[in-house]
């Protein structure tokens, strides 16, 4: 890899800024290695590198900066990504701050896409990509994940509101005036998101660059999963939604994902009503469905890159409804029905991207993952409300108290 290495008179202009790579890790394990290795094949010529070990215990951080141009900095307790980019930035000599994840392949131009688009135009502050089509982990869970954050940001305006420090690239001084990331994050969280609405706040552009792309190594874990997306992703992003007092219509926030939150949150309370009730049958359709687009996901049948490898599963799914629904007659069954048929309708774009990538089966087996997801949302927005009400209510009596 290559530090401050002078540039030939024929290469672009805007390679000729030093870009400074920030890594934050914590137990990395075998990814960093294949993250550093992404790193030493970028094809910008004037970079340097700076990993910062959130005080792991797996000693992968050492190893991995051995015969590597690579800087090494240590924390001496956990303190969480954000303080740990921060202090990573604060060592950086380049004008622009690339950051990336420990578990994160960059693709080999993704330092002189960035480049080219802060280099192009002045007014534009950071920019950042997506996760490519192609994630490391071969499980179905990961793969379902890693495609629909790619589904997302390929298919989300160019002006974002937001920053991603997956794959991101800011201004350095940009970044020192709003004072870098809100350490208040001590676990991965929203942390690049609130920074980019307060860059957006303070009057800059952000640019969301579709080209910029970088592998996604991460094995995602179902509890992890929820979990994550509901305490660390949702709840914090509604509190700054109520903080900001407006909602961006884009990325996990379009009009279709709300769609689909509203019908996932009435899905839970029908079921609820229909089991108080004890009108079980009429939860059958709806169960069979989910059922069996379960039993997909973790068969091998999605795993296929045959596009119609998996349509009798489809055929399936449309007919156990329907004989579920004569053995047991009752009009109430159509409820859950319809609101399942609501939830696919609001999101058919990203079931017909992942039919397309990869099977039938691939897709049908989304749809109770997608059912999770936005059951979370509906969760996160009566608490996150509660939550922002107590923060306000909080800061206001400090403010009171301090008279």
């Amino acid at each position: 890899m290559q530090t401050n290495t002078p540039l030939e008179e024929h290469q672009p202009r805007q390679e000729k800024v030093l870009i400074s790579i920030v890594v934050a890790v914590h137990n990395g394990g075998n990814d960093l290695e294949r993250c550093l290795s992404g790193i030493d094949a970028l094809t910008y010529p004037n970079l340097e590198c700076i990993l910062v070990d959130d005080a792991s215990t797996d000693g992968m951080a050492a190893q991995g900066v051995e015969q590597r141009s690579v800087q090494l900095t240590t924390l001496d307790r956990q303190h969480g990504p954000a303080f740990a980019r921060n202090v990573g930035a604060k060592q950086a000599r380049g004008d622009i701050l690339f950051f990336t994840d420990a578990d994160v392949v960059l693709h080999p131009d993704a330092l002189s896409i960035a480049s080219s688009v802060l280099g192009q135009d002045a007014s534009i502050a950071a920019v950042f990509g997506s996760y490519d089509d192609e994630p490391g982990h071969p499980a179905y869970l990961s793969q379902y994940r890693n495609l629909l954050h790619h589904w997302v940001h390929q298919t989300s305006q160019g002006d974002a509101f937001s920053f991603w420090s997956g794959c991101g690239a800011v201004r350095k001084r940009v970044f020192d005036e709003l004072g870098g990331f809100n350490s208040k994050y001590s676990c991965p969280s929203i942390e690049d998101i609130e920074f980019g609405v307060r860059a957006r706040k303070a009057g800059h552009a952000i640019r969301l660059e579709k080209s910029m792309l970088g592998k996604h190594l991460k094995q995602w874990r179902f509890r992890a999963m929820v979990e994550t997306d509901i305490f660390r992703r949702a709840i914090p992003w509604m509190v700054l939604i109520l903080q900001q007092g407006k909602v961006p219509v884009d990325l996990n926030l379009d009009v279709g994902s709300r769609v689909a939150t509203v019908a996932a949150g009435l899905l839970a309370l029908m079921f609820g009503w229909l089991l108080l009730t004890k009108q079980v049958a009429a939860l059958l359709p709806a169960l069979a469905v989910l059922v069996l687009a379960t039993l997909v996901g973790i068969s091998s049948l999605p795993a296929s890159a045959d596009g119609r490898g998996g349509g009798r599963w489809v055929g399936l799914a449309l007919t156990l409804p329907v004989l579920a629904y004569g053995v047991y007659p009752n009009p109430w069954a159509l409820g859950p029905i319809s609101l399942l048929a609501i939830l696919v309708i609001a999101r058919w774009r990203f079931y017909k991207f992942l039919y397309y990538k990869r099977n039938a089966a691939f897709a049908l087996a989304a749809l109770p993952m997608q059912l999770v997801l936005f059951l979370g949302c509906a969760i996160a927005v009566p608490v996150g409300f509660c939550k922002f009400q107590w923060e306000r209510r909080g800061s206001g009596n400090a403010r009171g108290n301090s008279h």
